[in-house]
C-alpha cells in the first residue's frame, strides 16, 4: 500500500509539472528557443488582415500574440516585460484610460521593447506623453511645438516613394540599400528634433524622416512610418526591416 501511494504521489506531481508546463505555453518554449516574444497590438484603423498577419508569421526568430486595442489596453503594464521582449503597435488607439496611461508609462519606465508602425504615429492624440514616447505625432488639427506650429498633418494613397537610408551603421539599417516603395504618405508631421533618423524620403508630399530610434525610460523605440498595405508589405525591403527593427528593439 505505501508503494501504491508513492506511486499515486508521483504520478501527480508529474502530472502537474506537465500542466504548468502546458500554461507556460509559447512564451515559455520560445524563451527556450531563443525566438522573439511579440506582442503585437492593432485597432482603431482599418488593415488587410489577412496578408498583414501572413507577413509576420513569416518573420524569422520571431512568435506573436496578437492584442487588440481598446480591449486588451490592461495587459500594458509592469510584469509584461517578463512574458514579452518586444511590443509592436500597429494600432491607433484613441485613448488610454488614466490608469491605462499611468501602468504603460511604468512598463517602458521598467523597460521593453517597441516597434511603432505606420498609422501608431496617430494613436493617443491628446496624450502629450505618447508623442513623447513614439518622438513625432500625426497632428489632426495644428499644434505648437517648441514654438513651431505643425499640421495639420495629410496623407496620401497610393504613392511611391524613394527611400534613402540616412545612417548606413546603424544596426536596423546596417548594409540596406536605398529602395522604392508604394505606399502612403504623411506630411506636415511633428518629429521630435532629438529622435535619431534612420531613413528619409524626398517624396514631396512626406516628411523628410520616415524612420526612427528613440527612447524613452529603459525602452528602445523604433518608429517606422511605412506599411499602409499589402503593396507596401510585399515589398522584400518592409518585412526585412520591420525584422531588424524588433530585433534592434529587443537587444539583440
Amino acid at each position: 500500500m505505501r508503494w501504491f501511494a508513492a506511486c499515486l504521489l508521483a504520478t501527480a506531481v508529474g502530472l502537474a509539472a506537465c500542466v504548468s508546463a502546458w500554461a507556460a505555453g509559447d512564451e515559455g518554449s520560445s524563451a527556450a528557443t531563443g525566438k522573439i516574444r511579440v506582442l503585437l497590438t492593432f485597432g482603431g484603423h482599418d488593415f488587410e488582415q489577412k496578408p498583414f498577419f501572413a507577413m509576420f508569421d513569416a518573420l524569422p526568430g520571431v512568435v506573436y500574440t496578437k492584442a487588440p486595442l481598446p480591449a486588451s489596453a490592461a495587459m500594458l503594464k509592469l510584469g509584461l516585460e517578463q512574458q514579452y521582449d518586444v511590443l509592436v503597435m500597429y494600432d491607433m488607439c484613441g485613448k488610454f484610460s488614466p490608469q491605462e496611461q499611468k501602468a504603460f508609462v511604468a512598463l517602458l519606465q521598467q523597460g521593453i521593447g517597441v516597434v511603432s508602425l505606420h498609422h501608431n504615429l496617430g494613436a493617443h492624440l491628446g496624450w502629450p506623453e505618447y508623442t513623447k514616447i513614439i518622438g513625432g505625432k500625426f497632428c489632426a488639427k495644428a499644434e505648437e511645438f517648441g514654438g513651431k506650429t505643425y499640421g495639420p498633418s495629410t496623407y496620401e494613397h497610393g504613392q511611391q516613394m524613394h527611400i534613402i537610408v540616412a545612417d548606413k551603421l546603424h544596426p536596423i539599417t546596417r548594409g540596406l540599400a536605398d529602395f522604392t516603395i508604394h505606399d502612403e504618405t504623411y506630411g506636415k508631421c511633428y518629429i521630435a528634433p532629438d529622435v535619431h533618423v534612420l531613413l528619409q524620403t524626398d517624396n514631396p508630399k512626406n516628411n523628410p524622416s520616415i524612420a526612427w530610434v528613440n527612447s524613452y525610460g529603459k525602452s528602445r523605440v523604433f518608429y517606422f512610418q511605412l506599411g499602409h498595405d499589402s503593396q507596401a508589405w510585399s515589398n522584400p525591403a518592409y518585412p526585412d526591416i520591420v525584422s531588424r527593427g524588433i530585433r534592434w528593439a529587443a537587444g539583440r
